[in-house]
């Protein structure tokens, strides 16, 4: 892989340093090393996020792109009125997979931790598990993926982190086996599952290859099924 410092990416995309180092933090962009003081970077995850970014308009609020995810994923949305339904199928039938990881990438604050192996499982039952964690294993087979075992990614309530933190040892690491994404929008997770385009667009925002090929592929379906639902 190509490597970058943290300079050379904050020009790429337009941001300062300290922006650099909060994406990193998030998992948005790949942190190859440290050099001294200095972080080196995976070239390749930066020019993805360079492309997302130079995509117009702006991310839709965590509200709204809840919202539409829950339509993609065929399940009845309480908390928008009937003309914002409307008016997110018509933008749907017009997006494409790379459109909708832009526009729904404020859903969720995400931050990676190093959790004892041991404690993996007890941890599983607070969240609510998505990307590979979340897949049956038809549902590996049909993406051609595997589940790995040793780590877990998944949602939880913005004010259960911290409990979270502290009772389970966890430690931020950007290259750690947790991957914890907060929400406010609660509803979206009623019945305990991530919805399934949820979980699509969080392996296609993978810097894994398969899972983010995986994803886009999965996000493709479920917009021609959208399509086809709404004729």
């Amino acid at each position: 892989m190509a490597d970058m410092t943290a300079a050379e990416a904050a020009e790429a995309l337009g941001v300062t340093p300290r922006q650099v180092a909060r994406l990193t933090a998030e998992g948005r962009i790949q942190s190859a090393r440290r050099v001294g003081r200095t972080l080196v970077l995976d070239a390749e995850s930066v020019r993805r996020l360079a492309q997302q970014r130079r995509r117009r308009g702006r991310p839709w609020t965590e509200r709204i792109a809840w919202a539409t995810l829950m339509i993609l994923s065929g399940s009845d949305v309480a908390w928008i009125t009937p003309p914002e339904r409307v008016r997110l199928t018509h933008r749907l039938r017009k997006a494409e997979a790379d459109d909708l990881a832009y526009l729904t990438s404020q859903r969720a604050q995400v931050q990676r931790f190093r959790c004892h192996p041991s404690a993996l499982d007890e941890l599983s039952s607070h969240i609510v598990r998505s990307g590979t964690s979340a897949l049956t294993e038809a549902d590996l087979r049909r993406l051609g993926l595997t589940r790995a075992a040793d780590r877990l990614d998944g949602y939880i309530p913005s004010d259960a982190l911290g409990p979270i933190i502290d009772g389970f040892g966890l430690s931020a690491d950007l290259t750690g086996n947790v991957i914890l994404r907060t929400v406010a929008t609660e509803d979206a997770f009623a019945d305990g599952q991530t919805p399934r385009a949820a979980i699509a667009l969080d392996l296609a925002e993978s810097l894994d290859t398969r899972d983010h090929a995986a994803g886009l592929r999965d996000l493709t379906t479920l917009l021609g099924d959208l399509s086809h639902r709404e004729r």
